[in-house]
């Protein structure tokens, strides 16, 4: 049998990819056939800037001539360390250190594990974990268990921790973890918004009754930026808008501008300083091969220097402005609901849908494809996350695709 490229999240019976893509400048995506279409999700939330900004491959060809890969266990390297320094300043306190690592799950998983192993040193009566319901962590298993049990982890639930789910509300999850009491280690959240969970977005103001109530009870807040982090909220991590000072915080994805993997778990100084110890036994037994790599580190530094160069929380902050225009048409529509926005984030529900599996997106997707602008819906949840590129005007002109992509599926109110 002829080997098969096995796509992600996807049942192959049937499948037929969507074409080649062969190039990408900018917002767009150019295909084999010769079509270009605009990449409305950021190619997974990843695409920060622009398909091919000049400055990231300038940097990672300048750093491939020079050093490809070392290991971190015992050496530094240039790049490691100025992104390390570059960061520093722009963290939210108390947070000071950095664990390199490959992408958004393994820096869920790195998070995890320190707080657990820090937690515990210090108190062994700690030993359950909190999350909220309907949130997405990632697809290895610490960071499936700290998921909404659905879809994505029903065929492994034999394999997952136990985890405490509170509810997606900030008031009535704080009540619940202060009845919980003073046996929680963690609490892991995706600040304002839950993406993969259906762009689900909560008011800064019940994050932050939330966040005081995990002080209350003494246990860790971690933070889940790795798809709202880097500016796409509008600000630059979107804990901001609730104000939260995070004991870990988990970054990927748009770190590098799209264009590498890498992941970071941020830690506080308290957290960093646990684990010197006697011995090897309390330090952080935890690493991964390509952990810090230089080219991703070097990309990394590129597209924060971009992210200050170009305003980039800004920029998405006046995409916000773009989409609410559209607020009272779509809300008009009999089969559309909650049209909602924060900063480079756009949704709308499809009433009555069936929720992730739901059909209606494919053939949403189908439809906008036809018509140039590449979609991936949450099932009935049909949402935007373009890259920064995107002039107000040419984002206004997306959202009149869309539009037209919503009436011709399910008709013209």
């Amino acid at each position: 049998m002829r080997p098969r490229l096995w796509h992600p999240f996807t049942q192959l019976r049937g499948f037929h990819p969507l074409g080649q893509v062969v190039a990408a400048e900018g917002a767009h995506l150019e295909l084999a056939d010769g079509r270009r279409v605009i990449d409305g999700i950021s190619s997974w939330w990843v695409n920060l800037h622009g398909h091919a900004r000049p400055e990231i491959a300038a940097a990672i060809a300048d750093q491939a001539r020079r050093l490809d890969q070392v290991i971190l266990a015992d050496f530094e390297h240039p790049a490691a360390v100025a992104l390390t320094e570059a960061l520093r300043p722009l963290l939210p306190a108390p947070l000071a250190h950095v664990f390199f690592s490959d992408d958004g799950s393994t820096a869920v998983e790195v998070a995890l594990k320190m707080a657990w192993q820090h937690q515990r040193s210090r108190d062994p009566k700690r030993q359950r974990l909190v999350a909220l319901q309907g949130g997405y962590h990632g697809d290895t298993l610490g960071a499936m268990s700290v998921g909404d049990r659905d879809v994505f982890t029903a065929a492994f639930a034999g394999m997952l921790i136990d985890v405490e789910l509170l509810p997606f509300d900030g008031p009535a999850a704080a009540a619940a973890l202060r009845a919980r009491g003073d046996d929680v280690v963690a609490v892991i959240l995706e600040p304002m918004v839950q993406c993969a969970g259906g762009m689900r977005m909560m008011p800064g103001v019940d994050l932050a009754a939330l966040a005081a109530a995990t002080r209350e009870v003494g246990a860790l807040l971690i933070a889940d930026e790795v798809a709202v982090g880097m500016g796409r909220t509008g600000q630059l991590w979107a804990g901001a808008h609730a104000g939260l000072a995070p004991d870990l915080m988990c970054v990927s994805k748009g770190i590098t501008g799209g264009s590498l993997p890498l992941g970071l778990t941020l830690a506080s100084e308290a957290i960093y300083a646990s684990f010197f110890g006697e011995d090897k036994r309390s330090a952080f037994l935890h690493g991964h091969s390509y952990t810090g790599n230089p080219l991703a580190c070097a990309a990394a530094l590129a597209s924060l220097g971009l992210v200050a160069q170009e305003q980039t929380p800004a920029r998405f902050a006046a995409y916000e402005g773009v989409y609410r225009r559209w607020f009272a048409r779509l809300a008009a529509h009999p089969r559309l609901a909650d049209p909602r926005a924060l900063g480079g984030i756009f949704a709308v529900d499809v009433q009555g849908g069936g929720g992730y599996l739901d059909p209606v997106g494919r053939a949403l997707q189908a439809e906008a494809l036809r018509r140039g602008l590449y979609l991936r819906p949450l099932g009935s949840v049909v949402y935007l996350m373009p890259p920064a590129c995107l002039s107000l005007d040419a984002l206004d002109g997306v959202m009149q695709i869309l539009w037209e992509t919503l009436c011709a599926v399910l008709g013209t109110p």
